[in-house]
């Protein structure tokens, strides 16, 4: 896999002061592997989320395309762990054309 792809992977686009960053914490928890990228500091991250139209910290993007973090989130939480990592692992898993 490239460097830069942004394909088959989970990508999550953080600020330094998100207060959803325990969505990274819970990824690290349940081992799902991922990457995290600075929207302040990084350029790569900074051109995906304008290419996503991601407008807010937490992006997720997964297998390339943004997800909406409140899918996963709700009030700065996990919502419910076990659909969570099902979601993910559903979009890890899609094929896309």
């Amino acid at each position: 896999m490239a460097k830069n792809d942004s394909n088959n992977q989970i990508i999550i686009l953080r600020t330094r002061k998100c207060r959803k960053s325990n969505l990274i914490k819970f990824l690290e928890d349940e081992q799902v592997p991922h990457v995290v990228k600075s929207l302040k500091t990084g350029a790569e991250a900074q051109r995906l989320a304008k290419k996503l139209n991601i407008l807010s910290s937490p992006g997720i993007v997964v297998n390339g395309q943004a997800i909406n973090p409140y899918q996963l989130i709700e009030n700065c939480q996990i919502k419910d762990r076990e659909k969570a990592k099902e979601l993910l692992g559903n979009l890890m898993n899609e094929k896309r054309i």
